[in-house]
């Protein structure tokens, strides 16, 4: 297929995620092309049912924030030091469960005896009770730093004050790194209760981005902004069960609309191999992305294209100038940052670019660890949680790192 009508289709296909309107397929329709095919009962279990399925003790912890949002989270208890995964944007605690028992990191390190917990951000699937009853223009004007400086703070306290421990190990992935520069850098007193930071596809400067449509969302942010503020569009990539099924059900590997799905986490993600997913998992996979985030959360990472910075929301210069006291807002001291951490990066990755991880590294004075995933692996974004490989190229490391942190 031409990419430029490639790049067109797949716009259509953001759309319809970023709105999680009615597809225009059938959902019956191409499940009655894909009559007798095995998808896996595992498709559209949430993060509980997951755990539940495979005999994981669990336990589900309600967390409020300082500004009154509920969060919700979930357990793996164990009797070994905790550990907390954090998942990107328009994701949830699910990422690290929907490969199953045999790939997914979660399983994994519950069975090597540590105390999993997983996060769920403000505005996901199971993080969207509105407690104080204010409007959705109100609930969503959140960007990444609300949640690295009011979700995370909230969830590590819980964390430790349930477990009578003193710190953690943190685990991110894509936005879940970004979140923690955010909070490291800008409430320092936090450093201090992290033990280790193992950082998957770390995002925060994205001068270098090869995202395919990050030019026109970059060019036509004034529009994009306009139009969003116009239309109440309030969040993004929204979990939507109609659209999701299709998603499940265009993924099956005899699927006659499977080029929609390849097309999708190609042109979305750089995958250029459908088959570095696992086959099986696929439908699984899809049937549980998008899960939600803010309108106001992609537009600041789109800002920080823009503007060749890694820096606070942008509300242009008379708003800056009442928040920052300056014309533009200023950028996250990531020097800040004194966590002992592990960088993991991939040099085909469109989102985490290897030059951009340059900068960010160039800054960073903790880094333990830096993993660098060679050209030739041809391994992408999604791939760090999704991916077929995962096993060899992430876990077993990230595995060995926290057996070594425990050991000394």
């Amino acid at each position: 297929m031409n990419i430029f009508y490639a790049k067109k289709l797949w716009l259509v296909l953001f759309f319809l995620n970023i709105s999680g309107g009615t597809c225009f397929f059938s959902y019956n329709n191409t499940r009655k092309a894909n009559k007798g095919s095995n998808q896996s009962s595992d498709v559209f279990l949430n993060s509980l049912q997951l755990l539940q399925k495979y005999n994981y003790p669990t336990e589900e912890h309600v967390i409020v924030t300082k500004d009154g949002y509920k969060l919700r989270s979930f357990r793996i208890p164990r009797n070994g030091p905790p550990v907390l995964l954090v998942h990107g944007i328009g994701d949830s605690s699910d990422c690290w469960l929907v490969l199953g028992p045999k790939h997914s990191l979660a399983f994994l390190l519950a069975d090597a005896g540590f105390d999993v917990w997983l996060f769920n951000a403000r505005g996901n699937r199971y993080s969207k009770e509105n407690p104080r009853r204010i409007n959705q223009k109100q609930y969503w004007d959140f960007s990444y730093e609300q949640i690295g400086i009011l979700d995370l703070p909230a969830t590590i306290d819980h964390i430790l004050n349930t477990t009578r421990r003193s710190k953690l190990t943190y685990i991110g992935f894509s936005q879940g790194t970004t979140v923690f520069f955010v909070m490291c850098s800008m409430l320092v007193e936090y450093n201090s209760l992290i033990d280790h930071a193992i950082l998957l596809a770390p995002v925060a400067w994205m001068k270098y981005t090869k995202f395919p449509l990050i030019d026109f969302f970059s060019r036509n942010l004034k529009n994009l902004t306009l139009f969003a503020k116009n239309n109440k569009v309030y969040e993004v990539f929204p979990f939507n069960h109609q659209l999701n099924k299709f998603h499940a059900t265009v993924c099956q590997v005899n699927s006659p609309f499977r080029l929609l799905c390849e097309l999708e986490y190609y042109i979305g993600f750089g995958l250029k191999k459908i088959t570095n997913l696992l086959a099986d998992r696929l439908p699984v996979i899809a049937s549980h992305i998008p899960a939600g985030s803010s309108t106001k959360t992609f537009f600041h990472f789109i800002q920080g294209y823009a503007n060749k910075r890694f820096q606070r929301y942008d509300y242009g210069i008379e708003k800056n100038k009442k928040r920052y006291t300056s014309l533009s807002p200023p950028e996250y001291s990531v020097s800040l940052i004194s966590v002992p951490m592990t960088l993991v990066v991939s040099e085909v990755d469109w989102f985490g670019d290897i030059d951009d991880v340059g900068i960010l590294k160039s800054k960073l004075k903790t880094v333990e660890k830096y993993i660098n995933i060679n050209e030739s692996v041809q391994f992408t974004h999604l791939e760090f949680v999704y991916g077929s490989r995962v096993n060899t190229v992430i876990n077993k490391p990230v595995i060995n790192i926290l057996e070594n942190l425990r050991n000394k």
